[in-house]
């Protein structure tokens, strides 16, 4: 059996999509499939998968912003891929490549699915084009593909643009963590970390809004970001008076659960989310969580038990949260726990590993069936 796996970009290592393409694949491997995978640009995404093995079409004129002329030469270029290689199932991750892909599957009569990670039309003013994608997904709900969210938020916002539950599946995110022994509460500032690209939908003037009040308070603490992107330098300047050595910019590491593991509270200022993988990641290494109430956030955290959910856009509220920490340090252990629980019961990296293979038929093709 073969499988051929779309992604937009790959520029950036660090995205929650690139590991969950990653990791499916070496799934679908594993049970005996064939991995094909198909991502536009020509990024180190694109490296890194070669790296591990597999072979990898680079789309550099798929472009993520609509560009009819790109747009033409990417879906046929996306035709032809298909008839070439002929896999018996494709998954396409990502808004852009998720509409071409399901037209090229459709014209080429393969069976589709469509993984969004995230809503792309959330109603939010940051997102920009949240009309233009929901006119779209209105449209692309008449092929036959299949959408895959990752949470029931995911479900409902399309439900709510009329697209028939029939087309509609959850498979909730999975993730491995990584358990430090030697981790323990100290007298040390609390370390919070968190792991968000520098982009649109990630909310950095709320995080460093945050930061100065606990600040203003004489709270300690430090703040480990990871990430990489566009808005890299301006958000460098927001955290530039912070006293040296409380505010770290660590770029992109290959191991961030072992970072997540040496740190104390996962923290994440979003201006739109579905179900976050780096919070699944978090509650993996047995971290409490402050996170923004949006997407699936809410089914991931438990509201004073392990962590704190803000309402979007509120520094005052983040900044308390965080100072719940910082003033009763019990709580991050308290909490750690109760997000270990809650991940070991519904969000473990094999659970959905084996729903996606079951779904797509990978186990079976194993098996001989």
């Amino acid at each position: 059996m073969k499988v051929l796996i779309g992604m937009t970009r790959s520029d950036t290592m660090v995205s929650g999509s690139f590991k969950h393409i990653c990791q499916i694949g070496e799934k679908f491997r594993e049970e005996g499939a064939e991995v094909v995978y198909a991502i536009g640009g020509d990024g180190e995404a694109i490296d890194k998968l070669r790296e591990f093995g597999f072979k990898v079409h680079a789309l550099t004129d798929l472009k993520r912003e609509v560009s009819p002329f790109s747009d033409l030469f990417s879906l046929l270029k996306l035709i032809w891929l298909i008839i070439s290689e002929n896999p018996q199932v494709c998954s396409w991750h990502t808004a852009k490549i998720g509409a071409l892909g399901r037209m090229a599957a459709m014209f080429t009569f393969k069976r589709s699915y469509y993984v969004p990670h995230g809503v792309p039309f959330v109603n939010t003013p940051e997102n920009k084009g949240y009309k233009k994608y929901q006119l779209i997904e209105k449209i692309l709900s008449i092929l036959p593909s299949k959408i895959i969210g990752v949470c029931e938020f995911d479900k409902n916002e399309y439900l709510r643009i009329g697209v028939p539950d029939k087309k509609l599946l959850v498979i909730r995110n999975g993730m491995l963590g990584k358990d430090n022994d030697t981790w323990q509460l100290t007298d040390k500032p609390v370390h919070f970390i968190t792991a968000a690209r520098f982009e649109d939908q990630k909310d950095y003037v709320t995080l460093s809004a945050a930061c100065h009040q606990l600040l203003a308070a004489n709270k300690a603490f430090t703040l480990s970001i990871y990430g990489d992107g566009q808005y890299e330098q301006e958000v460098k300047a927001r955290f530039a008076d912070f006293p040296e050595g409380m505010i770290h910019f660590c770029g992109v590491v290959d191991n961030f659960a072992e970072k997540l593991a040496e740190a104390d509270v996962f923290i994440l200022s979003s201006f739109w989310e579905g179900l976050p993988r780096s919070i699944i990641e978090a509650m993996a290494c047995k971290k409490a969580v402050v996170a923004s109430d949006v997407g699936g956030c809410s089914e991931l955290i438990i509201e004073q038990e392990s962590g704190y959910l803000v309402p979007i856009r509120n520094a005052e509220v983040m900044a308390k949260s965080m100072i719940e920490y910082v003033d009763d340090k019990q709580k991050i252990v308290d909490h750690g726990l109760a997000a270990y629980t809650l991940y070991q019961q519904k969000y473990s990296l094999p659970v959905m590993l084996t729903s996606y293979a079951e779904e797509y038929g990978v186990l079976k093709a194993k098996q001989g069936v």
